[in-house]
Order: structure tokens, then C-alpha cells, then sequence
């Protein structure tokens, strides 16, 4: 496929070298209220600031689970979400063009007992897009 991964990223992200960046730097157990710690506060800066479209996977990164971006920060606002498993509460702050659900991971008894309500895939399908 031709995917380059970087060992450090360029300061220049708008030259027309890429396409797309994929975020998927933190997890979802991150809390970005005990602060961003180098190198990464300076990744999510040029992140933000660039006109490159950015594809976050699950949560973008900086923003908090549940309260999504948090304020005072280089909060990302990827044009791509791609929730796994299920939407994080955070995704409702999520305001771009691509929001997909991928996996079909939690057996229908598990749904039921924590109440969750997930969408129904189409025949074999392991991802779905929300809007």
C-alpha cells in the first residue's frame, strides 16, 4: 500500500507531502488534564494547525474520554473519527465530516447487560459509518 510511517514528524505539514494523517497517539485511558508532556504537546500543536485532513481512531488524542477537548489545550478536531468497538461519550463533541463505527466486538448478552445501544451492521459488515 505504499504507507510511509514516520520516525518524527515534520514541521511542515501543509507541504504537500501527505494526504493523510492518521492519530492515533493516546488511548482512551489517557486524561489530558494532568497535562501533555513533550514531545507530544509539540505534535498536537502542528496536528491542529494543519490543513492536512487528520483520521483519529477511537478518541482523538488530547481530549478527554468523556468531556471530549479540553479547553486551554491544542486540541485536535480531526475531519475523521473512527470509534471502535462503540462511541466513546466524547464523540458527541466530534464535528467532522467522517464519523465510522468499526467492530463488531460485544456479544448481543453483554450489550443487554450494560444497556448499551449500538446500530445494527448490514450482513457481515465490521464497519459502519454514523453520519
Amino acid at each position: 500500500m505504499n504507507i510511509e510511517i514516520l520516525d518524527k514528524i515534520s514541521n511542515d505539514l501543509n507541504n504537500g507531502d501527505y494526504k493523510l494523517i492518521v492519530d492515533s497517539i493516546f488511548g482512551f485511558s489517557f486524561d489530558p488534564h494532568g497535562g501533555i508532556r513533550a514531545p507530544f504537546e509539540s505534535i498536537l500543536k502542528l496536528l491542529s494547525s494543519t490543513t492536512v485532513p487528520v483520521a483519529s481512531v477511537d478518541i482523538p488524542s488530547g481530549w478527554h474520554v468523556e468531556s471530549g477537548p479540553v479547553k486551554n489545550t491544542d486540541s485536535l478536531n480531526p475531519d475523521m473519527l473512527i470509534s471502535l468497538t462503540a462511541p466513546k461519550l466524547c464523540s458527541k463533541y466530534f464535528s467532522g465530516r467522517y464519523h465510522y463505527l468499526g467492530g463488531r466486538f460485544i456479544p448481543p448478552d453483554l450489550a443487554i447487560k450494560y444497556n448499551l445501544s449500538l446500530p445494527l451492521y448490514p450482513g457481515t459488515d465490521c464497519v459502519l459509518k454514523l453520519n
